[in-house]
């Protein structure tokens, strides 16, 4: 009877077919867990601009006007006497062009109430992975 040194080449295929079966698993649960902490990102910086306006709207006696740019503003930049901010202080790499964005880089987008919002107040939202929508699609995110 002969000896056998090595593996045969079935064998080989073998091992190989079962590392690329676990390699893509681990990649495509890699993936969803990186959406995950996105979208908890997401949610979280929405929470500190809630709390961050409510300070100011305190403070100031109105929330500040609609757009990102004004709202970063307001919040980080002296408005007058009764302003006792910041209010809150951004991560530089979440600022581009004095806009606040979400984890997408997409800007957030903020407007003020009454008209037209679904919080009687202001309405907040990132338009999620796909960086489109009004706040309403699926993978939107939002503070309603």
């Amino acid at each position: 009877m002969r000896l056998r040194k090595g593996f045969t080449l079935i064998e080989i295929m073998v091992v190989v077919a079962i590392l690329g079966i676990l390699l893509g698993m681990a990649v495509f649960t890699g993936n969803k867990a990186r959406l995950r902490a996105k979208i908890s990102k997401t949610e979280a910086a929405i929470a500190a601009l809630e709390t961050a306006i409510s300070m100011y709207e305190v403070d100031m006696g109105s929330y500040p006007a609609s757009g990102n740019q004004n709202l970063v503003n307001a919040l980080t930049v002296s408005q007058g006497d009764d302003w006792h901010g910041p209010y809150i202080e951004f991560d530089e790499e979440d600022i581009s062009s004095g806009k606040f964005q979400d984890p997408w880089n997409n800007d957030y987008v903020y407007t003020k109430g009454p008209t037209g919002t679904h919080n009687p107040s202001y309405d907040i939202y990132s338009k999620g992975p796909d960086g489109a929508g009004d706040g309403t699609e699926a993978d939107d995110i939002n503070n309603w």
